[in-house]
């Protein structure tokens, strides 16, 4: 692969599942790292003790577990090479490569912040190394540090006029910090150099955020299958399936989100935002079992904090308080961490915290911290959100109204503006709002529908 075809894998994929606005990061735009560090235990391994681990998933279900041991082997290869000769910048390019292709295998963000060191270290050793520079830039982006992932993609630009990968990760990192404009223009340029399922992916986002989500299923389709001419990855071929699941789920279409969740499947059969996908049409089908089902093997593989707390949601639906409040105790220790995962979850975080009442003084923090350097539209339904739960309905108002601005076609946002608007005397907006969530996608959220559905007297 080249490395400009490299510099193009990279996704920055902040679907709409809730609130989460940073799901997964993938696909590395840039050349390859690594590291020296060979860590005995990922930080999210101290989550997983706090986590009720899943049962064997049932014949014929077709749930695969995670199975990293190809990557890890590589990346163990690489480690016994730099320990032989620690003086190699490009070695700790190849092992930091590595360590962000198992962060978007498993979703474990600690993998990235191996694979920053790993590209940091090859730069220590030749400060010319675009590759390495490169790569440490597209893990800022997956690290949520915005600002220091433009600046190098800036200086990448600057050194190397025709880094494409630069072009993507400044677009990447002005999307998630809410300048579509400069994103557009990125994106464009990529599409004008070097067309392909990356870029349209990226456009799929552009156009699910600015309202249209049909254009945004057909560009996500697109990808899908040039990814598959492609013979790309299997990890990047499931992740353009789910996507294309994803904008089909926003508009309500539980059947066609629920058949790319299966071809994401068939593909990578243990990739975990499918999972919890395939979950998420279960529930929306009546089928809590089914549904808690796939979302225990989503958060075996990796515990988010969005994942535990739906598969809380769901055993609260069940009648199961105890196993609900297992799952709520776990994305509270994330909390707690004070590191690297906790930072990158900040935002789902602040609203699990408001939604179930865990500490929304704490959740306001959170989401304005994250706004001051992220003002998207779901960092403003964020604030709204915890406002609002935090009795701060009147403050909440107009960062509702400006997370909808852009006119993205998401239910729960809807659903928090018209909860917000019922709150400060604005009925006949906030029931309009409310009808419209639930007229997208009955199902959007185990708690948010009913109680959308509750506030309108159904």
């Amino acid at each position: 692969m080249t490395t400009a075809r490299a510099l193009l894998r990279n996704r920055t994929l902040l679907l709409p599942l809730g609130a989460i606005a940073a799901v997964a990061l993938s696909y590395a735009l840039l050349a390859v790292g690594g590291t020296s560090a060979r860590p005995s235990r990922p930080t999210s391994a101290a989550v997983q003790d706090q986590v009720t681990q899943p049962e064997p998933p049932a014949a014929g279900t077709g749930i695969g577990t995670a199975d990293p041991a190809d990557t890890s082997r590589r990346i163990a290869f690489w480690q016994d090479r730099i320990s032989a000769n620690p003086n190699s910048d490009q070695q700790y390019v190849y092992l930091g490569e590595l360590y962000a292709q198992k962060g978007r295998e498993t979703g474990d963000v600690a993998n990235y912040a191996l694979a920053e060191q790993a590209f940091r270290n090859a730069l220590g050793l030749f400060a010319g190394n675009n590759a390495a520079r490169a790569g440490l830039a597209r893990n800022l982006v997956t690290l949520h540090s915005w600002k220091d992932a433009i600046a190098e993609g800036t200086a990448l630009l600057r050194s190397d006029p025709r880094a494409l990968g630069a072009v993507a990760i400044i677009g990447d990192a002005s999307l998630e910090t809410g300048d579509l404009d400069t994103a557009q223009a990125a994106f464009e340029t990529l599409r004008q150099k070097m067309d392909g399922p990356a870029v349209t992916v990226r456009l799929a986002r552009l156009a699910f955020l600015r309202g249209n989500t049909d254009e945004a299923i057909r560009l996500a389709d697109e990808a899908a299958a040039g990814a598959a001419s492609l013979n790309a990855s299997a990890e990047e071929q499931a992740f353009d399936h789910y996507v294309a699941g994803e904008y089909r789920w926003q508009k309500g279409d539980v059947a066609g989100a629920d058949a790319q969740y299966q071809a994401s499947l068939a593909v990578f059969p243990s990739y975990y935002l499918s999972l919890a996908g395939r979950g998420r049409a279960a529930f929306a089908r009546g089928d809590i079992d089914g549904a808690i089902g796939y979302y225990r093997s989503a958060a075996a593989i990796i515990p988010k904090p969005e994942l535990l707390a739906y598969l809380g949601d769901l055993y609260a639906l069940k009648g199961d308080p105890a196993a609900a409040e297992r799952q709520y105790r776990a994305v509270d220790f994330i909390g707690t961490l004070g590191d690297t995962q906790s930072r990158v979850y900040n935002r789902e975080l602040a609203m699990f915290e408001a939604t179930h009442g865990r500490n929304v003084t704490n959740a306001v923090t959170l989401a304005q911290a994250e706004l001051a350097d992220r003002k998207d539209s779901y960092g403003y339904d964020a604030l709204a959100w915890t406002l609002f739960r935090a009795g701060r309905a009147s403050e909440a108002l107009q960062p509702a109204h400006l997370a909808l601005a852009l006119g993205t076609k998401d239910a729960k946002v809807l659903y928090h503006a018209g909860m917000i608007e019922l709150a400060t005397g604005q009925a006949a907006q906030g029931r309009a709002h409310l009808e419209e969530a639930l007229a997208l996608n009955p199902a959007f959220d185990p708690l948010g529908s009913a109680d959308a559905r509750k506030a309108l007297g159904r």
